[in-house]
């Protein structure tokens, strides 16, 4: 073999090496794979914790709902009671009776939790304003008051959805859709009150309807 073969000989053998040392660290599989799964279960702890952190707050708004309902029969009760002092006696019937509506709604709420092994803790309820310069102040008082049910809903319903609790979210339609009746009644009501103002005796006219409506012979 010449010198010229040899020396090509060393050239090839130390270029193989030198290219062997340069695709190890390439071809190895196991740092990458170790570090995939690691993050992997770090994305599955987070997702427990979130859907945790979710079902906390599912309970939280579902008993504070509770809570809400027994707020409004207590403001329903205490506009029945100054519409009785001033001889408005249909309006006191109808709140009186949307009292016991809203006490029902709260009891509904329990039965559910009993029935699903929901955690029912009671809250304290805040007093109730039991006075009103004038019918209209009244009435659009108990308006708010039902809008903010109505969102106080929407929020426990979103939270629910969050949850993939389908139960909750079933159980609250009926509730979403009486709240939209509610506030278009009391929106009638308070138009007609308005009108008094421009048109004398119509208060009375109203508080007959209403109060043949909390009898059941109206609508």
């Amino acid at each position: 073999m010449n010198m010229n073969a040899i020396k090509l000989t060393f050239l090839t053998i130390g270029f193989s090496k030198n290219v062997g040392a340069f695709l190890a660290p390439i071809v190895q599989t196991d740092a990458p794979t170790f570090v995939t799964r690691g993050r992997s279960s770090s994305l599955s702890v987070m997702s427990a914790e979130v859907a945790n952190g979710a079902r906390e707050h599912l309970l939280e708004l579902f008993n504070h709902q509770i809570t809400n309902e027994m707020s409004a029969s207590q403001l329903y009760l205490s506009a029945s009671i100054w519409c009785d002092q001033r001889e408005l006696i249909g309006m006191s019937a109808y709140m009186r009776k949307e009292s016991e509506e809203e006490r029902g709604h709260a009891l509904q709420f329990v039965d559910f939790a009993t029935k699903r092994d929901l955690p029912i803790f009671l809250e304290a309820l805040n007093a109730q304003p039991c006075a009103w310069e004038t019918p209209e102040q009244l009435w659009e008082d108990v308006l708010e008051a039902e809008k903010r049910n109505t969102q106080a809903l929407y929020a426990l319903a979103d939270i629910a959805m969050d949850s993939h609790d389908h139960a909750v979210v079933a159980f609250l339609q009926p509730f979403h859709m009486e709240q939209i009746d509610s506030e278009d009644k009391l929106n009638t009501i308070i138009a007609k009150v308005r009108d008094e103002n421009k048109t004398p005796g119509l208060l009375r006219q109203l508080d007959t309807e209403l109060g043949l409506e909390a009898a059941g012979g109206g609508n």
